[in-house]
C-alpha cells in the first residue's frame, strides 16, 4: 500500500464524523483548500492531523500536506458516491443517520458528564474498604475451567454429578455422554480479570476445590482452583484504577438517570410484536 492511499484510509477512518464537526462559518483566511463547493478548513485538517497519534512538531509538518491530500480526496469520492447516488441506497441513508445519531448522542453525554466531579478520597477508601477480594486481599489464581452450555434446569443435576466424580476427568466423561457440550482450559489469572461471580466463589475456595458457577445465558463454568498466590496492593497503587471504576460508576448512574428523563418526557410506542417482556428493564 503506497503512502497516500494509506494517508487516505486514515483520513477516512479518523474523520468519517468530521463534518458534524465543522464551525458554522469559514473565514478566507482559515480555508485549507476548496473541493468544488466543499470548504476543507485548517481546524478540519489540524484534528485530521491530531487524529494521527502524538507526533513531534517536524513530523506534523510533514504529514500536513499529506493529510490534506487525503482529504482532498476524501471530498471527492464522496461527490463521486453522490452523483452515483449512492447516498439515496436504503443501506447507504440508514449508516448516515445512525451515524448523525451517536454523533448527538457522543456530544450529549460530554456535555452531561463535563461539569462532574471527580471521586472524593472517602469514596475511593470505601472502593478500597469494600472489595478486599481486588486489594488487601488480591490473589493470582491458577485455576482450571470447564465452560458449558447449559441450560438452567441442568444445572442442579450438573452440581449433583460434580459433587459424586472423583476426579475432573471423570466428570468430563460424563458431560460427553450427556451431550453436554463444552470446552476446557487453564490459566493463571489476578483477581482483577477475573469475571466478578467467578471471583466471588474462588476467593474463598481451597486448593483443588471445585464450584459450578452459572455466567447467565445458558453457560455455566465449572471451576477448580489448583492454586493462589497472595499479592496484595495498596490503596495509592489501587488509587487510580478505583478513580476510573469510582467514576464510571457515577456516570452510569447519571446516565441512567437521564434516560429515565427522557422516555418520561417523549411518548415511546413499541410496534406489535417488538414490546419487551417488561417494561422496567433498563434500555
Amino acid at each position: 500500500m503506497n503512502i497516500h492511499r494509506r494517508y487516505f484510509l486514515a483520513a477516512v477512518a479518523a474523520l468519517s464524523l468530521a463534518a458534524c464537526e465543522q464551525p458554522a462559518t469559514t473565514t478566507r483566511d482559515s480555508i485549507a483548500a476548496t473541493v468544488g463547493s466543499d470548504v476543507i478548513s485548517e481546524v478540519e485538517l489540524g484534528r485530521a492531523v491530531a487524529r494521527l497519534g502524538e507526533m513531534n512538531a517536524a513530523e506534523a509538518a510533514q504529514s500536513r500536506g499529506r493529510v490534506l491530500e487525503a482529504l482532498i480526496d476524501q471530498h471527492l469520492v464522496s461527490h463521486a458516491a453522490k452523483k452515483a447516488k449512492l447516498d439515496q441506497a436504503p443501506e447507504v441513508a440508514l449508516a448516515m443517520q445512525q451515524a448523525q445519531r451517536q454523533v448527538l448522542v457522543d456530544a450529549y453525554m460530554e456535555r452531561l458528564f463535563k461539569d462532574m466531579a471527580q471521586p472524593a478520597d472517602t469514596d475511593i477508601q470505601d472502593y478500597y474498604a469494600k472489595h478486599p477480594e481486588l486489594f488487601a486481599q488480591r490473589k493470582v489464581y491458577r485455576i482450571q475451567e470447564l465452560e458449558l452450555q447449559l441450560v438452567p434446569a441442568r444445572v442442579a443435576e450438573v452440581e449433583a454429578q460434580l459433587k459424586q466424580s472423583r476426579t475432573l476427568a471423570e466428570f468430563a466423561d460424563w458431560l460427553r455422554a450427556q451431550g453436554i457440550a463444552g470446552k476446557t482450559g487453564a490459566a493463571v489469572k489476578p483477581a482483577e480479570q477475573i469475571a466478578a461471580p467467578m471471583l466471588a466463589q474462588l476467593s474463598n475456595m481451597k486448593d483443588g476445590q471445585v464450584v459450578v458457577v452459572p455466567m447467565g445465558e445458558n453457560r455455566v463454568s465449572v471451576l477448580q482452583l489448583q492454586g493462589s498466590q497472595a499479592q496484595p496492593v495498596t490503596l495509592e497503587q489501587a488509587r487510580a484504577a478505583i478513580e476510573r471504576v469510582v467514576l464510571g460508576e457515577k456516570r452510569k448512574t447519571l446516565l441512567e438517570a437521564e434516560i429515565g428523563k427522557l422516555r418520561a418526557s417523549e411518548k415511546v410506542a413499541y410496534a406489535s410484536g417488538f414490546a419487551p417482556a417488561s417494561q422496567t428493564g433498563k434500555p
